[in-house]
């Protein structure tokens, strides 16, 4: 999901807005969609995504307002607040 979203601006974009949609295209449970929305390190990993698709999912999350900011930033600002 994460990579498909990477690959697709338009895409990336919507879910930024609203990620149900995605979650249920790819048949994301409700138990993992609460994770994914929470967003948390903890959450990801428990969900084996790779740290890698961790920073950029944060950065998916975020859309376009950190445009200035790397995928790097966000994952390092959220895994600072744990």
């Amino acid at each position: 999901m994460i990579q498909d979203l990477l690959r697709d601006a338009a895409a990336a974009e919507q879910f930024s807005i609203d990620p149900a949609p995605v979650f249920e295209r790819y048949a994301v449970t409700s138990g993992e969609a609460a994770m994914l929305e929470a967003g948390t390190i903890e959450a990801m990993t428990d969900l084996g995504v790779h740290p890698n698709l961790q920073m950029k999912y944060l950065r998916l999350r975020k859309g376009k307002a950190t445009a200035q900011a790397g995928p790097l930033d966000v994952y390092l600002d959220r895994l600072l607040e744990r």
